[in-house]
Formats: C-alpha cells, sequence, structure tokens
C-alpha cells in the first residue's frame, strides 16, 4: 500500500495541467463519456510474492463537442431557461444573450425549428453597450407537453464579421425537466363517487331556519319601510307670528322720523313721499284686508267709492286727498314747504293711531315720539291736509265730498272729526287771491 501511495502522489505532482479549452461549458449539461476499458490485470503470480500495478486514474466526463465553426467565433452565447423545473403546458422562457465586437453584426434566423417543443413566439430585444463590445437579448418563448427530462434543441446564430462574410454560430442545447401535476401519487387512479347522503323528510330543522330568514328579511323591510315614511313625513313648519300692520306702520314711521330733517337739507322730496306713501298704503291694506300697496290711487279710490273696502273708522276722502297730495309731489316733482313735509307724516301716523283695533290701546301710546301728548296727537289728527302744491287751485276730489262744510278756524273740540282738506282748499286759494291783488 505504501508503494501505490507513493505512485499517485507522484503523478499528480508532475502531471500536466488542465486545459481550459477542454473545460466544459457550465451552460451546457456534461454529456456521459464512454466507459474506458479497464487496464489489462497482470497475471497473477505468486501468492507469497505479489507485483505493486500503477493506480489508474478516476473516469472524468467530457464535455460535449463543440462545433469547430463555434471555437473561433468572436462571439459569445448564454442561454437561461425559465421555469426549471416546469409543468405540462407552462410557457417556457428562453434567454438567449450574446456579445459580440462592435464591428460585427448578429441575426437570429426567422424559421427555426424547435421540435418536439412548440414554439409560442420570438422577442428581439434592444443591442447595449458593454463597454468596448455589445450584447443583445433575444427572448423565445417555448411550451412542451410530455413529463420527464427533456431539452432545447440546438438552433443556429448567424454573425457578420467586418469583411462581410456571413458564419454561423450554434447554440448548445439545453435541458430541463417537466414535472407531472400529479406527482404527489405514484399510480393516480380514478377514485369512485362518494356514497349518497340521506336527508330526513320533512326536514324540520332545515324549514325552521328558511322561514326564520324569511321573517327576518320581511320585518327588516317593513321597520325600513316605516323609517323612509316616517322620515319623509310632512312636519309643520314652525314661522314666526306676523306683524301687526300698526306696529310696522309706526316702526317705519320712526325711523322715516330719523332721516326726515336729513332728506329735506337735500331736496329729496320725491324719496321722502315715496317712502310715505308706502308705509300708508301698506298699513291700509293690512289694516283693512285688501291689496294697496301696488295699486294707484284711483284704484284705491274706486275700491272706497263702490263699497267693497271700507276703511272705517277712517275718513275715505281724507286718505283719498292725502294720496292724491302725495303723487303730486312725486310725479309732478313739486317741492311743497318742509312744515307741510312733516305735517304729512302726522298725517299718516294719526291714522294708524285712529284705526288701532279695540284691544291695541297700549301700544299706540307707547309707539308715540318723546313729549307728544294726547292733546297733540289729537291735534295732528285734527289738522287739515297740507295746502295744494304749485299754482293748483281747485279741490283734488270733488266728488268724494259734495255735502262737506268747511272747518272753522279754530280748534275743534275734541270729539270732532278732521275737517277734510278738500274744503280747505279754496280758502287756501282765496288767501292767495287776496295776496296776488295789488
Amino acid at each position: 500500500m505504501s508503494a501505490r501511495a507513493s505512485c499517485v502522489a507522484l503523478w499528480l505532482a508532475f502531471a500536466p495541467p488542465p486545459d481550459p479549452a477542454s473545460q466544459p461549458d457550465p451552460a451546457v449539461p456534461a454529456q456521459p463519456a464512454p466507459a474506458q476499458p479497464a487496464p489489462a490485470q497482470p497475471a497473477p503470480s505468486a501468492p507469497s510474492q505479489p507485483a505493486p500495478s500503477a493506480p489508474s486514474p478516476a473516469p472524468a466526463q467530457a464535455a460535449p463537442a463543440q462545433p469547430a465553426a463555434n471555437a473561433d467565433a468572436p462571439i459569445t452565447v448564454t442561454t437561461r431557461l425559465t421555469p426549471d423545473p416546469a409543468h405540462i403546458g407552462d410557457l417556457l422562457t428562453l434567454e438567449v444573450i450574446v456579445a459580440y465586437p462592435r464591428d460585427h453584426a448578429i441575426n437570429l434566423p426567422s424559421s427555426l425549428d424547435f421540435a418536439p417543443l412548440h414554439l409560442v413566439e420570438v422577442r428581439e430585444g434592444e443591442v447595449e453597450s458593454t463597454g468596448n463590445d455589445l450584447r443583445q437579448r433575444f427572448t423565445i418563448v417555448l411550451q412542451h407537453f410530455d413529463v420527464g427530462e427533456a431539452a432545447v434543441p440546438s438552433f443556429p446564430i448567424t454573425w457578420v464579421d467586418p469583411q462581410d462574410e456571413v458564419h454561423t454560430y450554434s447554440v448548445a442545447p439545453h435541458a430541463f425537466v417537466i414535472d407531472s401535476l400529479l406527482a404527489n401519487e405514484a399510480e393516480p387512479e380514478v377514485r369512485g363517487e362518494d356514497p349518497m347522503i340521506s336527508l330526513e323528510y320533512p326536514n324540520v330543522r332545515a324549514a325552521i331556519i328558511i322561514w326564520s330568514v324569511l321573517g327576518g328579511v320581511a320585518l327588516a323591510s317593513l321597520l325600513a319601510a316605516a323609517l323612509v315614511m316616517w322620515r319623509r313625513r310632512e312636519r309643520p313648519v314652525v314661522v314666526p307670528p306676523p306683524i301687526p300692520p300698526h306696529e310696522r306702520a309706526l316702526s317705519e314711521l320712526t325711523e322715516l322720523a330719523n332721516e326726515r330733517e336729513e332728506m329735506l337739507a337735500e331736496d329729496r322730496y320725491q324719496d321722502y313721499y315715496l317712502r310715505l306713501t308706502e308705509i300708508a298704503k301698506r298699513y291700509l291694506g293690512g289694516r283693512f284686508s285688501f291689496e294697496a300697496l301696488d295699486r294707484t290711487t284711483e284704484e284705491i279710490q274706486d275700491l272706497l267709492r263702490s263699497g267693497r273696502v271700507h276703511v272705517d273708522p277712517l275718513d275715505a276722502k281724507q286718505v283719498i286727498a292725502f294720496l292724491q297730495d302725495c303723487d303730486l309731489v312725486k310725479f309732478a316733482r313739486l317741492s311743497p314747504p318742509d312744515d307741510e313735509a312733516r305735517e304729512a307724516m302726522d298725517v299718516v301716523r294719526s291714522m294708524v293711531e285712529h284705526s288701532l283695533p279695540k284691544d291695541e290701546p297700549e301700544a299706540a301710546a307707547a309707539a308715540k315720539p318723546e313729549g307728544e301728548g294726547a292733546a297733540a296727537g289729537e291735534q295732528r289728527a285734527r289738522a287739515a291736509r297740507p295746502e295744494p302744491l304749485g299754482s293748483q287751485t281747485t279741490a283734488p276730489d270733488s266728488t268724494l265730498a259734495p255735502d262737506s262744510t268747511p272747518a272753522p278756524d279754530s280748534t275743534p273740540a275734541p270729539d270732532s272729526t278732521p275737517a277734510p282738506e278738500s274744503e280747505a282748499a279754496p280758502e287756501s286759494a282765496s288767501d292767495h287771491d287776496e295776496e296776488d291783488r295789488p
């Protein structure tokens, strides 16, 4: 044994290094090398003196033979197959990466045969730079419909050198494995049908469950419908109580009284009389239940004359006379004296105070301005309407007061009614005539 070990050590020490060209390509599966014949054994000699035999090297697997054209090719081809292992019908992706010099060109032939594999498609990638060389990727999609070991057959790649000569590079086969879908069983067999399951009839439990579910759904539907109807019910709208007409009129008069002096100082008589007329008409319409704000003075006069509207305890003649005087200022653009403008507001206030409901005496007293007593209020109520403006000398409406008598010059008694302004007009006109005489 010591002599054999020493021989093996000497052989390993002086053996030549292996040739790199003869090393197998890691991308190409190793093919089993043909069995080497065993060296002839020497004839056995006498048992007492056995002859030492030289140790034989272990057999090594030889790399697959490469074509002669690939040995001198300046291109390098690398392949990768995924998935491996795969199943029947899976899409197998074979990536072919080719590296070549810049002054060369490569091409993958269009008519490739990969039998027994089925070719699905071929995709050609973009050319990439790797420094001094170039690289291009080809993707080949295949399918295989058999179980066991298989291999992608060899296929060519053409390349062109700088002298425009076409050469062919043969890509080595790529082995892979197709696993069976029934890998858990060595010999799968078709199983028989499951035994039938018998259910009792009638099935009381199933019936109770079904009817309970249906009852719950119906009850939930009724509750949902009731909830929707309850939410959509008509709810009473709570609105604040309407403001009585006399309260609104007195409030608006107070507001206008605060602005009166400024408006008169700026000669805004039309605006002043317009607001005063709106306050009077709004109060008359709300107090006596008719639409007065949108009606003209002539229309209100027709209503009062026909008896369809009554303004008791007010005098209809005085109401129409006041509205006609206001129309003269609004439409004829007359400028009355400031005293007459102030008295016009007192006329409206007296209308409100003398036509209050019977249960509202305290509200009228509270609405009077400070310093105004009962006598002053009655005096304003009995005051005649303002004199006609401009050169008007006739009464505004002679048809309303055919039998009226002129009011005395002295202050009337508290219980007397205000004198109509239609009778005071002639006196004013005569006074003016006397003043105009030479």
